[in-house]
């Protein structure tokens, strides 16, 4: 385990602060964000000869570990933030921000699962895994002993997990493409938060669907374009994945259109709610564009949220997002820093905040 792992396991043990006292949270968010690789604090970064300058940039006199271990950090270091913040909630607000925390045992439990159907050897597998802490582990070993799917799903250490798996395991056992479970454990992951969402206190509840809807529009977006251009899914298929019909989530209907197109252009021309997802510039040339963004609108909504928002759970939710921009970010210097790209290419692919 990682001593920033420990260091976050410590601290939910011995840190609980009850009520929840917004300003104060508000006033600590302001400290972490100062300390964030954006704008000003990110841009140097883009101008370093490669990824070794980077990995000694931003961990002086520490081995990370290659590339692997590099990004592995990154996240881990991210996660710590993250738990950090939830030490100071408490209540519906504290069940909502640690199901949002899930989404990286989720996203252990699909590298775990590649490993499974591939049959890879456990010490070459966790090599991949990000280090959470405790309350977050997976039953790595037990998994990659199972022979069959269905035994998998009798050892995950949460319900919904076994849902979500249990959602595309038809498709999985027709197709061998982990793609349908995958995606049926992003679906009962979005539709859970949505759910807790709808137990906040009114005006928090309002914040926080604001930046969560857009997340889930998002999702929605880009799950139908990938499955149905890069996986040729039936409609019908897609149509199961779909996060739909709650508060925090748009209605099924806006996306018949966008279902039925067959191509970029037409699936682009269909998007529901355009002017909100894509902003005054319209258009863009293709999915990684698209993604870059729609993440470059919902970072601007994050970012003016968490100026809005000094006595609610919006100035939290705020932060989560513009903390996943900083990781993103970060990741995607180091990819291109791989590739020998200018800085400028660099800052191009970056997601930012509209200037001025």
């Amino acid at each position: 385990m990682s001593s920033a792992a420990l260091s976050v396991s410590e601290s939910l043990d011995t840190v609980m602060i009850t009520p929840v006292d917004f300003a104060f949270v508000s006033a600590k968010l302001h400290g972490m964000r100062s300390r964030l690789h954006e704008g000003p604090r990110l841009e140097p970064l883009t101008g370093l000869r490669n990824v070794f300058e980077m990995m000694r940039s931003l961990y002086p006199g520490t081995d990370v570990g290659g590339r692997t271990g590099f990004e592995r950090r990154l996240v881990e270091e991210h996660i710590g933030e993250l738990m950090r913040v939830l030490v100071f909630l408490d209540g519906p607000n504290r069940d909502f921000f640690e199901w949002q925390l899930e989404r990286y045992r989720i996203e252990n439990l699909k590298v775990v699962l590649r490993g499974w159907k591939l049959r890879m050897p456990r010490e070459e597998l966790e090599a991949l895994l990000v280090t959470l802490p405790p309350a977050y582990a997976l039953p790595t070993a037990k998994l990659l002993e199972t022979a069959k799917l269905i035994e998998l799903i009798r050892l995950m250490p949460v319900s919904l997990f076994a849902e979500g798996i249990r959602r595309g395991s038809v498709q999985f056992h027709d197709t061998n493409r982990l793609f349908y479970i995958e995606a049926g454990l992003d679906a009962v992951y979005f539709e859970e938060l949505c759910r807790r969402a709808a137990h906040l206190s009114s005006t928090d509840a309002e914040e926080v669907k604001e930046l969560l809807r857009r997340e889930v529009l998002i999702y929605d977006v880009l799950f139908i374009m990938r499955a149905r251009l890069n996986y040729d899914l039936t409609v019908e298929d897609v149509r199961e994945f779909l996060v739909t019909g709650t508060d925090a989530a748009p209605q099924a209907a806006l996306f018949e259109s966008m279902l039925r197109a067959q191509s970029f252009g037409e699936m682009l021309e269909a998007c529901p709610e355009q002017k909100a997802l894509l902003g005054p510039d319209g258009g863009v040339p293709d999915l990684d564009a698209l993604q870059r963004r729609l993440w470059e609108r919902l970072y601007l909504a994050a970012n003016r949220m968490f100026y809005r928002s000094m006595f609610h759970m919006g100035c939290v939710e705020a932060f989560y997002y513009i903390k996943r921009v900083e990781l993103r970010n970060l990741i995607r210097v180091a990819e291109l820093l791989r590739q020998e790209r200018s800085a400028r290419d660099i800052q191009r692919e970056l997601i930012r905040l509209p200037e001025g």
